[in-house]
């Protein structure tokens, strides 16, 4: 790996990543270790010592509602994903719209975008927007069936399993559960102590209130998601998690009175209730409203800040840009972020956590 390429690590001599978990040795060259580190753990996973280390931080690419406006979009979203890989972060992520809302919902125009987001060189999990599926229903789209294609987006976007880019890793998948088989898109993984997931929640009101049919979809899709994340913090509980860090399409609408967000009121609701019992720091990433924006969306009912959970929206549409993001729940702040491709950091408006 060539030097200067990687600014999640300023340390000399240092190149690999080692995780040391109970019968499980993996090594990995998406981060660093200095090299009497790595000698150290290898000597005692020969002598059968494993011992606690601190977990190191995890660092991550996201971005979303890209490309819009083809085919200039495309070659500028190739070149952010190239910008991601220089990067060198632990994984990327898509959190939905892979296409502009009147760009026709063709097999061929996923495959044009699947071509790039594969090329990304850390694994990347992509979660689905509304505009490749939801208001695939608009004439300009090709007024196609909503659920159609999005049966379509299940079969080429989401490999058994494992994720996408040229170096997948392993990723649970809800769809392995009896009760839920058709949700292969809700997915986790646990990252030096952080456990992160996706969520299928989209925008276009989270496909409710146009007929009977995809009002049937919501309710059934929603308690799939409600079930995702009632396990992510159970799991969460139970193995001392240092955070939790959720994906998700929409915008959910937090300042909006609730009559007027019909769509999103439940899951702000399960929101609420998990960062109010779950006592560590939560980040939750969106896309949907096309601004970079930070802030603590949630307030009790007593209209005080639910301080543990954060929230970033990624830019996008005309924006092509991304957020590296570096969680170390031992840090305060445990969250923190730089624009991507500047490297401009992102002063929250909250200072310390």
């Amino acid at each position: 790996m060539k030097a200067g390429k990687e600014p999640f690590c300023r340390e000399p001599n240092c190149f690999v990543r080692i995780y040391l978990r109970p019968g499980n040795l993996k090594i990995a060259t998406v981060g660093r270790m200095r090299v009497s580190r790595v000698l150290a753990s290898l000597i005692g996973i020969l002598l059968g010592v494993v011992t606690a280390a601190r977990a190191d931080p995890v660092h991550f690419v996201v971005f979303g509602d890209m490309p819009y406006d083809w085919p200039e979009d495309l070659t500028r979203f190739a070149n952010l994903i190239e910008a991601s890989n220089r990067l060198h972060p632990d994984f990327a992520v898509h959190v939905g719209d892979i296409k502009g809302g009147g760009t026709p919902c063709t097999e061929q125009a996923y495959q044009t975008v699947l071509n790039i987001l594969q090329n990304s060189e850390p694994p990347l999990i992509y979660t689905p927007g509304d505009n490749e599926w939801t208001d695939c229903r608009r004439k300009s789209a090709g007024s196609y069936d909503p659920s159609e294609r999005l049966s379509v987006i299940r079969r080429m976007f989401f490999p058994p399993g494992r994720s996408l880019g040229e170096r997948p890793i392993p990723l649970e998948t809800q769809s392995d559960e009896p009760k839920f088989t058709p949700y292969v898109e809700n997915r986790r993984w646990r990252m030096d102590g952080v456990v992160f997931a996706t969520l299928h929640v989209v925008g276009s009101n989270n496909n409710f209130g146009f007929d009977a049919a995809d009002d049937a979809e919501f309710r059934k899709r929603m308690d799939a998601v409600f079930a995702w994340m009632d396990e992510t913090f159970a799991q969460a509980m139970q193995t001392d998690a240092g955070a939790v860090v959720f994906f998700f399409k929409a915008d959910p609408l937090f300042e909006v009175p609730f009559p007027f967000r019909s769509g999103f009121n439940s899951f702000i609701a399960a929101l609420q209730r998990h960062a109010e019992t779950f006592p560590k720091p939560i980040l939750i990433v969106h896309g949907d409203s096309h601004r970079l924006h930070l802030d603590r969306p949630l307030r009790t009912s007593s209209n005080q800040i639910v301080r543990n959970l954060v929230r970033l929206i990624v830019p996008g549409a005309s924006t092509i840009e991304a957020v590296a993001v570096t969680v170390d729940p031992s840090a305060n702040p445990p969250f923190k972020f730089k624009r991507v491709p500047s490297g401009e950091k992102l002063t929250a408006p909250w200072g310390g956590s």
